[in-house]
């Protein structure tokens, strides 16, 4: 059978195209501008902590939320005392608890945003600004946002720059952080009950007992004997 020319030049072609496919097929698919951005925004999985000092380091914290600012420092026993709003003994409790969570705090991605973008992490208006002074004065400062879209985590600056224009380098941390710093006054004092002496026990040795009271002496009876005679009328 012969095979018409036509019918070769089909085949050669269709073979042709086939093995063009095929090459642009094995070809890696170019990256996308939005999978270049998330790439670059996402650091590695392993959790990093947010700041490299320890808890007994810090000398001073100071706090302002929306509603308030409170400023606190180490005495030279080292008992934490409230300075603002007022002075007097702070709680050991709220302060070890925030900053347990600045000092060993992790955070799990970092994202990377031009400035305007500030508004959308709530980092114009902070949830609350947390500074802290060392021993060796060196100071930190912890710059709490919103939350993210599924509250899974609060955005936050640690040591922000002072340049307003500078790229925005947003941390993701813990939720807990909402907790730790939203408390009223009273809580951030140390409880009245705690500075009192503590009571007496049960035990003490008791008052001693009064003395009896000496007996009086019994009066003498005169006897019969004993009595003068009465004088003789």
């Amino acid at each position: 059978m012969k095979i018409k020319p036509s019918t070769l030049g089909l085949v050669a072609a269709a073979l042709l195209l086939g093995g063009i496919v095929l090459i642009v097929a094995q070809q890696p698919a170019p990256k996308s501008a939005d999978s270049t951005q998330t790439s670059s925004q996402t650091s590695s999985e392993d959790a990093q902590r947010i700041f490299e000092f320890e808890e007994k380091d810090v000398q001073s914290l100071s706090l302002t939320t929306r509603l308030r600012s409170l400023k606190f420092e180490r005495d030279k026993d080292g008992k934490w005392q409230m300075q603002e709003p007022e002075k007097t003994a702070a709680s050991d409790p709220s302060i070890a608890f925030l900053l347990d969570l600045v000092a060993t705090g992790k955070t799990q991605q970092t994202l990377t945003a031009p400035a305007s973008d500030r508004e959308q992490f709530g980092l114009h208006q902070p949830l609350a600004t947390i500074e802290v002074t060392l021993k060796d004065q060196k100071t930190h400062k912890l710059v709490i946002g919103e939350y993210n879209f599924n509250r899974s985590a609060l955005y936050a600056q640690a040591d922000p720059p002072a340049d307003e224009k500078a790229d925005l380098k947003v941390l993701l941390v813990s939720p807990n952080f909402d907790n730790a710093v939203n408390r009223p006054v009273a809580e951030w004092k140390q409880p009245a009950n705690a500075e009192k002496s503590p009571s007496p026990s049960s035990s003490a040795s008791p008052a001693p007992a009064s003395e009896s009271p000496t007996a009086s002496p019994t009066p003498e009876i005169q006897t019969p004997e004993n009595s003068s005679p009465s004088p003789t009328p």
